[in-house]
């Protein structure tokens, strides 16, 4: 009897911990929904960059974000959270086909590919004239 009880007892707890769990947000799917999301990501990291235009991988792990002076930042995930880098005029590209590998020469950080389709071109030039 008593060992129903405790088991009754762990069991409400756990659910507890679950519902508590789901209603503050944790554990969720940590994506980039869309432009205006990337956008919002880019100006809460960086106060003075106002998005003007921004391209969003297909699977929602990476974004390019560009600013009317042609500043660009590059957003990728990492682990359940989102990082946020200003790319300068250095910065290490390829285009290849539909994809956009950049490399943010950060430590622990692989190359980020950013898959965006017939978009990739153009992004790719926009790189080779990011401002000083």
């Amino acid at each position: 009897m008593a060992q129903a009880v405790q088991l009754g007892i762990s069991l409400a707890a756990i659910g507890a911990i679950f519902w508590l769990a789901r209603r503050m947000g944790l554990g969720g799917d940590v994506r980039i929904r869309d432009r205006d999301h990337a956008c919002q990501i880019a100006s809460d990291a960086f106060v003075s960059f106002k998005c003007s235009d921004a391209a969003v991988d297909l699977g929602g792990y990476s974004a390019l974000v560009r600013d009317d002076d042609g500043r660009h930042v590059l957003i990728w995930i990492l682990g359940n959270r989102f990082v946020t880098r200003m790319l300068s005029r250095d910065v290490e590209a390829r285009l290849d086909q539909k994809q956009l590998t950049i490399n943010p020469h950060e430590p622990g950080a692989e190359k980020i590919i950013l898959t965006l389709g017939e978009a990739a071109q153009f992004w790719a030039a926009g790189l080779r004239h990011i401002p000083q």
